[in-house]
């Protein structure tokens, strides 16, 4: 049985939905079920105009069950779009191989203002530079310094989008005032951009 999950005063079309059951009947398919937010749809309308509603799921037939027994689906919250992404685990999370790390100049940190400055003291603190081997000391210098000044401004980003995630996935739970809503977006957003320009930045390191 699936069952449709309908925030609204209106009434949603109870032909739609036994066709949509009848189709799934027929092509032998069983909704896979989900955790996190009972909706994927928000019309982000105030009080009355509000909708919400399970609008996207994912299904599947037994072989496929079959094949991907640990399965499961998880509604994530996007502060951008009216939908919520939904992330399907084909398979158990296993423990990610530690990988050597290396520094790298972010993109991001050009939002800062005080960027130049950071960098010409880090640069000045090494000293001259009268062969290769000082420049390349200063160089990373300059970088142990601007990596050392990031953590303290910023921290980990994705640690960091933790916490207004929960926070959003909260407040949407509770149909909060979207005020409060919109500040934890606008939030959001801003780490979000500071994870995909690193994420493009290391791409394109990557793929060079």
């Amino acid at each position: 049985m699936v069952s449709f999950v309908h925030f609204s005063t209106t009434k949603r079309s109870e032909s739609q939905m036994l066709d949509f059951r009848d189709m799934l009947e027929t092509c032998e398919l069983v909704d896979l079920g989900f955790s996190g937010l009972p909706f994927t749809y928000d019309n982000k309308r105030q009080g009355r105009k509000n909708v919400k509603v399970r609008l996207d799921r994912v299904v599947a037939d037994n072989r496929w069950r079959n094949i991907f027994s640990e399965a499961r689906v998880v509604h994530k919250v996007s502060p951008c779009s009216d939908h919520c992404p939904i992330v399907l685990h084909c398979e158990k999370e296993e423990a990610r191989i530690q990988q050597a790390s290396y520094k790298r100049y972010e993109v991001m940190w050009e939002r800062e203002a005080c960027l130049p400055e950071h960098i010409s003291n880090a640069w000045a603190a090494r000293g001259s530079k009268n062969n290769l081997d000082q420049v390349q000391s200063g160089l990373a210098g300059v970088m142990e310094h601007l990596h050392k000044w990031s953590k303290e401004k910023f921290g980990s980003v994705r640690m960091q989008l933790e916490k207004p995630r929960t926070r959003l996935e909260e407040l949407l739970n509770m149909n909060a005032d979207r005020k409060e809503i919109q500040e934890v977006t606008d939030h959001m957003n801003e780490l979000l951009y500071r994870e995909e320009m690193m994420w493009m930045q290391r791409s394109r390191i990557d793929w060079l």
